[in-house]
């Protein structure tokens, strides 16, 4: 059986997904490191010891011989400085013609197994003037690299013509406008999930939205729109971080639960993540026909009630939420673009 491997080599962790010649994937592997460990190390040899770890083991879990593996494929963090090649991002407007075109291969000394062919897939940035050097326009300016993969997954696999928006919440909020034509607009993108986590792990706000009945802190807790409303207003009266200490007071001088003010807390983050989304028209960006949000599902139902509630948005709303189906796209985006390039 001939395989190829699409890689997601992110800030912490990378995951491996063995793909048949049908498109289907044959079996997933993962390893707890990433670029962060080369900004710790100040070298990437860790990174990629632990990448052809990874390879190995999904391999042999697979029954699969490194001898039917046509190529890795990659996009995201790898494609920095801290990766194994720093690539320069594409300037946008970008389709999947210009992905698929810009895939580099990468020598095998450089790669992580010098056995197996490794191509990476650029990033994309916002349309500026490096040479300007021009700080005052640093509000203009944005990045992606990963995003533009699971976008060319999404169009795959719901199909292109359609002006649409991707909304993806992970450690970033990332909103990404994509033409009728399949052209990636550029990108806006926001901390809030880094926020969230470092709000819980390291303040003291984390008492208050701590699980207390055994769950993990990262539990999801449901939707509540009472307390989605009271969020939103009060980060659009007095901000974010007066918001962040309403979990306090709700626990200390109130009578509720944990999964409430946790609620809270990520309605405020999405409701200053709304202030982002509203400089679309000042990009010249639409809001297009559909809007997809990819992500936990807890973040996605509150986004949906904002979009529409909140905004107004006429257009249609899709939620991907389900963790097989978000790490689809970019599997789906990655053969896709191989495929464009005439790997496949």
């Amino acid at each position: 059986m001939r395989v190829i491997a699409a890689l997601d080599c992110g800030t912490t962790n990378s995951r491996l997904s063995l793909v048949d010649g049908d498109g289907r994937v044959v079996h997933r592997g993962a390893v707890k490191a990433g670029v962060r460990d080369t900004a710790i190390r100040g070298s990437n040899a860790f990174l990629k010891a632990e990448l052809l770890r990874l390879l190995d083991e999904t391999l042999t879990a697979a029954g699969v011989s490194r001898a039917s593996v046509d190529f890795v494929i990659s996009s995201g963090m790898i494609t920095s400085e801290l990766g194994i090649r720093e690539l320069p991002h594409l300037f946008a407007p970008v389709s999947m013609k210009d992905l698929a075109g810009s895939i580099t291969r990468i020598d095998p000394e450089e790669s992580f197994d010098p056995e197996v062919p490794l191509y990476l897939i650029r990033g994309v940035k916002n349309p500026y003037d490096p040479g300007a050097n021009d700080v005052s326009r640093v509000g203009d300016l944005d990045f992606m690299r990963g995003e533009e993969t699971q976008v060319a997954g999404l169009l795959e696999l719901h199909g292109g013509g359609i002006p649409t928006t991707m909304i993806n919440l992970s450690s970033h909020s990332k909103f990404i406008p994509v033409d009728g034509a399949g052209r990636i607009l550029g990108s806006l993108t926001t901390l809030s999930g880094q926020v969230f986590e470092a709000l819980v792990k390291e303040t003291f706000i984390g008492k208050s939205v701590a699980p207390g009945d055994g769950s993990p802190w990262d539990a999801e807790v449901p939707f509540h729109r009472e307390t989605a409303d009271l969020a939103y207003d009060i980060v659009g009266e007095a901000g974010l971080l007066r918001a962040f200490m309403m979990p306090r007071f709700m626990d200390v001088l109130l009578k509720t639960d944990w999964k409430r003010r946790r609620a809270f807390v990520e309605s405020a983050l999405a409701a200053d993540d709304l202030a982002t989304l509203r400089l679309f028209p000042r990009f010249g960006y639409p809001y297009g026909e559909r809007i997809f949000l990819v992500g936990p599902a807890a973040r996605c139902e509150i986004f949906h009630h904002y979009l529409t509630d909140k905004l107004g948005l006429a257009s249609e709303i899709l939620v991907v939420s389900d963790p097989e189906e978000v790490l689809r796209l970019a599997v789906l985006g990655a053969l896709h673009l191989a495929a464009r390039a005439g790997l496949r």
